[in-house]
């Protein structure tokens, strides 16, 4: 679509007749997960396009808007506008919007979309507003950021001579532990009424009066009579699946997780429902024997008034989500990540027990994909769109194969998985072939106590030889894996790492002992670890001759700056230096949600938090040891963590390298290239590099 590349757009939704499609473009990032943008619908009948703006806007000026959609099978349109309110547009090109909210506050009161917090922790809750299939009704959240505390950050943006003396600031509300955290609330909105109802959805009774998170929220079925929310506990060891149900609407639990002692919850995407809410799927994490802790698809089904529990997806697989339930064929698709195949995904497919038939084997579709389409393939992901009409089954899809390899997309018939046509392949143009990349390994090593494993990716320079024996190459570390999360696949990927060993014959190691599949993936982490990472850089140091023990550095940004810093204040002497990027430092003033996750309340752990303090441990690190960098407006990790740390560095003596960014936040957007220039001049002078090419600033 040529329109579609004069706008940059992207992401697009198409209605449900076919006729429209709306187009996002003009994007500007808000938060991690939220933005302003300008939509544009384009009707597919005449060519024609509508730019989206609400009635107080001139004909020549478009909306900034934070989100819209089209609204079930109708031409409706909901969105949230910069003053977060929901509104609703009757039809396309109709300047005709109706409020459905008018509490919204910049800043404080958020409505169908998420505040700060929730976007940062919750990834499932990038919008909070959801459609009926029929579009008369609306769910929505809300999000009440007014009792929760703020911190300010600087903003040095250049003034005219004539402006204020000083620099500006800016307030963003930032819960920490212990503190007010936003106050969530779940509604419904009749917009087939004349008036506009609201209907408040209660949460579950052993909730009400406490703190709690919304995890995910949505329509049970197509005719809209109940809605189904999970909630989580405000210690995050608590998850309840609930259904919430007319006349009251308060919602009742139908399943519970719970964490095992020293443990946390964290559900993995919504509940999966089919046939109203007497059977829904979810991924739920269960210990199995001495074989570790799984990811696993729970079938919870209910009959003559008893819930029965199910486990259906087997094997050393790790479930990473729930892709589709192909109701009427009785088949569950999701991804899931092979223990035994260190980094890669794939797509699996189980038929769901009828009859009490005891559950059926899993079907890995991708593992034996041809060569002739999936060469070099072992990272995936899948698309699989719901029937027009459930009753039909899902009749295709569409796979794309993310790595190692270059991608490539290629759509998929239904029963036999015939490949019906490549949609998209980035091979064949020959752009890498004159590049000299690194050869890329990836595979466990366990753990030194003997209980779990970590997962490392090696990139070896092109240099590298087999029968290099006594070659010695320096080695860069990164640890920048956080808890549950996979920081350590096969998908394709040329970055900042890949250069560097390129560019200076360096083994480049990314370590991971807090993926999906580690024993604490789920685990209160007193002490963080630090001696796992320590202990996986011994073996790798015993086990590689290659690798130079004498000129080896570790960096790591956020959670994998605070590792980073806490490996240099070890003492252990394994690690020559380090580059710490807008670390975490004292994990008193990082955000709620995450930190009491992974350290628990800190009423009830204060302990743990002073052991798991970074600042504690500076004087510790070695002189010259150390680079810290933070950028000023950094909205994900404060500032004033890296000021901690340098304080009391100082205050010990000890010497280190400090680079902070004014008006620059978390991901460094506009100062990359000096970021980057000014870590390798740090590591070259660390670790003796040879510069292919002269590194300046």
């Amino acid at each position: 679509m040529t329109m579609g590349r004069q706008l940059n757009v992207k992401w697009f939704q198409g209605s449900h007749d076919l006729n429209f499609v709306l187009l996002r473009h003009n994007v500007k990032k808000v938060y991690k997960n939220t933005f302003l943008a300008y939509y544009t619908i384009y009707d597919v009948r005449n060519d024609h396009h509508i730019p989206l703006r609400l009635k107080e806007e001139t004909k020549v000026q478009q909306s900034w808007l934070r989100y819209a959609s089209w609204c079930g099978n109708t031409t409706r349109i909901v969105l949230v506008a910069d003053d977060n309110n929901i509104y609703t547009l009757s039809s396309p090109g109709q300047p005709d919007e109706r409020p459905i909210t008018t509490n919204g506050r910049p800043g404080l009161v958020y409505n169908g979309i998420p505040d700060w917090l929730y976007q940062e922790e919750f990834a499932q809750m990038r919008q909070s507003m959801w459609c009926s299939g029929d579009g008369s009704k609306l769910l929505y959240a809300s999000y009440d950021d007014r009792g929760v505390r703020g911190f300010q950050y600087p903003w040095i943006e250049p003034q005219p001579h004539s402006a204020v003396l000083f620099p500006s600031s800016n307030t963003l509300k930032y819960p920490t532990p212990g503190t007010p955290n936003p106050v969530v609330e779940l509604w419904i909105a009749d917009l087939s009424s004349l008036e506009i109802d609201h209907q408040k959805i209660l949460p579950p009774l052993v909730f009400q009066n406490k703190e709690y998170y919304l995890v995910s929220a949505n329509w049970v079925s197509e005719d809209a009579k109940e809605v189904a929310a999970v909630w989580l506990n405000r210690a995050q060891n608590l998850s309840l699946v609930t259904v919430c149900a007319p006349p009251t609407w308060v919602c009742i639990e139908i399943h519970a997780e719970r964490a095992a002692e020293g443990g946390w919850v964290m559900p993995k995407g919504a509940p999966i429902f089919a046939g109203g809410n007497e059977s829904f799927l979810l991924v739920s994490r269960l210990q199995e024997g001495d074989r570790g802790k799984f990811s696993r698809v729970k079938l919870v089904t209910s009959s003559d008034g008893q819930r029965r529990i199910g486990v259906i997806s087997h094997g050393r697989i790790h479930v990473s989500s729930i892709l589709a339930w192909d109701y009427s064929n009785k088949i569950v698709y999701y991804l899931g990540i092979d223990e035994e195949r260190a980094g890669q995904r794939h797509l699996f497919a189980v038929g769901t027990p009828q009859g009490g038939q005891s559950a059926a084997r899993p079907v890995c579709i991708t593992c034996n994909n041809t060569k002739r389409l999936y060469d070099n393939c072992t990272y995936f992901n899948a698309y699989l769109p719901p029937p027009p009409y459930p009753e039909d089954g899902i009749k295709r899809y569409i796979v794309e194969c993310q790595g190692p390899g270059l991608p490539v997309a290629v759509a998929h018939g239904m029963p036999h998985h015939k490949a019906m046509k490549q949609l998209y392949t980035a091979r064949g143009s020959g752009k890498l072939s004159g590049l000299a990349l690194p050869l890329q390994r990836t595979f466990h090593v366990p753990l030194g106590h003997g209980l779990g494993r970590a997962t490392v990716q090696l990139l070896l320079p092109p240099s590298w030889r087999e029968e290099l024996r006594d070659a010695a190459f320096p080695v860069l570390i990164e640890v920048n894996g956080k808890p549950g999360e996979a920081m350590v696949t096969e998908k394709f990927n040329i970055d900042w790492g890949t250069y560097v060993s390129s560019q200076f014959d360096v083994v480049y190691v990314r370590v991971d002992v807090l993926d999906e599949g580690s024993i604490y993936a789920d685990t209160r982490l007193v002490g963080m670890r630090i001696q796992d990472y320590i202990g996986v850089i011994k073996y790798l140091l015993d086990t590689l001759k290659f690798l130079d023990k004498e000129r080896i550095a570790v960096w790591g940004s956020g959670f994998g700056g605070y590792i980073t810093t806490m490996m240099l204040s070890s003492q252990n002497h394994v690690v020559k230096c380090g580059i710490s990027i807008s670390p975490i430092t004292d994990w008193l003033f990082y955000n709620s949600a995450f930190t009491e996750r992974i350290l628990g309340l800190s009423s009830e752990s204060y302990k743990d938090y002073v052991e798991a303090d970074a600042v504690q441990r500076a004087k510790h690190i070695e002189a010259g040891s150390l680079y810290l960098l933070h950028g000023l407006a950094d909205i994900s990790v404060p500032y004033s963590h890296s000021l901690s740390l340098a304080a009391a560095l100082a205050r010990s003596s000890v010497l280190f390298r400090y680079q902070s960014y004014a008006d620059e936040g978390h991901d460094f957007s506009g100062v990359k290239e000096h970021v980057y220039l000014s870590m390798e001049e740090f590591l070259s002078q660390c670790l003796s590099l040879d510069n292919n090419e002269q590194v300046g600033l």
